[in-house]
């Protein structure tokens, strides 16, 4: 194991989480998930896997929760049945044992193309039979990773912190943009190196393509699709703050800024999915105005998605120099995707995927074992009937919380129901082009968050008494193994 610069600012940043506390920790966390090709941690003996930043700081918000006794009560219950968090614990839970068991049982039983990495970061471009690896226990770390990261910020969501949360998430779709920017920027210049810092994970970087004159936006990802992705899920919770309006201002900042670049970043997955997310928002607000409840902001998203862009189209139509360009784009990223070479590669994965999962009887080769190029694949090849059922119900008990929704903090409901969004977002993405079962951190923060906010506040069962001034959410007060006083808002 070798510690990488960026590494030793991680280190340092988790030292003070542990001191600091849940909010400090979040922050950190929070802006750290936008660091998708960087590598904290380098571990070759695991295959050449890379850590990031934003796992590795996931172990030190877990030991911040751990030295405060109600936030730890309140992270236990947040995965308790019947809630989504229990549904998402059995999902994780199966995965990894799955890893273990799977790929011993079903070895030699079909060809499949691995997830393992060789030591120069670079997957198997050739099918071999089925054969335990070392993904199975990188993906099974990460997965525990994303459980821990949604049941703390689950939580602390059901402490009252799901404000503040929101707050940081709303700050990371900022720094998105800003990165945006920056690679933009440096691409113009050559100097794109200067970004090398944070471009040191063990992933091959498509870091400075163009495509009919547009340079592929990647920021701090190692490719356009996983930028796309990310910013779609911030656009989707921002959007939905704005429109519920919920710290409207910032968060209409934030959607101003981070949906051009979802436009210029030329990515497949993003256009597609975000064709989808746009058609479930407006679908969102003709539900509000035929119900009597739509606000101003609803009624401008509908006059934006259904007069102005569409004016804008045919007005573009008549300059023929940007509209070939664009056009050109268009057929480039979506038309003829499937027929480039990248489009048949990954063809020939969801195949393979899905041939896996038929000749393993539908159980799945075990978490790890199969690299798809669609979630759904992943999920059938990898865990299969029975992991897919889990990760199904998670879903839907998911936004079945978003619409229970009748009388309390409107404020609280907007925010879950922003977080489902977002969560939604990257399901989509990740059905489109994601390669595995793992859908990140910032699922799990999103995730997370929605299922805090509409689950309730958290009543600790063993509280102190409390004068009315103190009745907020706190931080460990003079020593962080003190538990906080509390009193539900």
């Amino acid at each position: 194991m070798s510690i990488e610069p960026i590494g030793f600012v991680v280190l340092l940043l988790g030292v003070l989480s542990m001191l600091n506390g849940a909010r400090f920790a979040i922050t950190a966390l929070c802006l750290s998930t936008l660091l998708g090709a960087a590598a904290a941690l380098q571990l070759p003996a695991l295959g050449g896997s890379s850590i990031q930043p934003s796992h590795l700081l996931v172990l030190f918000l877990v030991m911040t929760v751990l030295l405060r006794p109600v936030q730890m009560q309140a992270t236990l219950a947040s995965i308790a049945y019947p809630g989504p968090g229990f549904w998402f614990a059995c999902y994780i839970l199966f995965s990894v044992v799955s890893s273990f068991f799977l790929p011993r049982i079903f070895a030699g039983a079909t060809l499949v193309y691995s997830s393992a990495r060789d030591p120069s970061g670079m997957m198997s471009t050739v099918a071999a039979p089925l054969a335990p690896g070392s993904s199975n226990i990188s993906q099974s770390v990460y997965l525990l990773g994303d459980l821990a990261c949604f049941a703390v910020v689950a939580g602390l969501a059901r402490l009252g912190y799901g404000r503040f949360i929101a707050q940081q998430l709303i700050v990371a779709s900022i720094a998105c943009f800003a990165f945006a920017l920056i690679d933009l920027a440096t691409f113009q210049i050559g100097q794109a190196q200067l970004l090398d810092i944070i471009r040191n994970a063990n992933y091959t970087m498509h870091t400075a393509e163009a495509i009919h004159g547009f340079k592929r936006i990647v920021g701090p990802f190692p490719e356009a699709s996983a930028y796309g992705a990310v910013a779609l899920a911030y656009f989707a919770f921002t959007l939905m703050l704005w429109l519920e309006r919920v710290q409207s201002r910032m968060a209409g900042l934030a959607t101003l800024l981070i949906g051009p670049t979802i436009v210029l970043c030329t990515s497949t997955t993003a256009y597609v999915a975000g064709v989808f997310l746009v058609c479930m928002f407006v679908l969102f607000c003709l539900k509000r105005l035929i119900g009597g409840s739509a606000t101003t902001p609803h009624m401008t998203f509908l006059a934006i998605t259904l007069f102005f862009i569409p004016c804008a189209i045919t007005a573009l139509s008549l300059v023929p120099d940007a509209w070939n360009s664009i056009a050109g784009l268009l057929t480039t990223t979506v038309s003829d995707k499937l027929q480039s070479q990248s489009g048949e590669e990954r063809t020939a994965w969801n195949t393979l995927a899905l041939i896996a999962f038929v000749d393993t009887a539908t159980f799945g080769a075990g978490l790890g074992t199969v690299r798809a190029s669609s979630f759904i694949a992943a999920l059938l090849s990898n865990v299969g009937l029975t992991g897919t059922a889990l990760f199904a119900v998670f879903v839907y008990s998911l936004v079945r919380a978003a619409g229970r929704y009748k009388s309390g903090d409107r404020e609280t409901h907007a925010i879950g129901t922003a977080a489902v969004m977002a969560s939604i977002a990257q399901i989509g993405s990740a059905a489109i082009s994601g390669s595995g079962t793992d859908l990140g951190l910032l699922f799990s923060t999103s995730a997370g968050l929605a299922a805090g906010c509409l689950a309730g506040a958290y009543v600790p069962q063993h509280r102190a008494a409390s004068s009315p001034a103190n009745r907020r959410p706190l931080e460990a007060s003079a020593s962080p193994l003190r538990a906080p006083m509390y009193s539900a808002p």
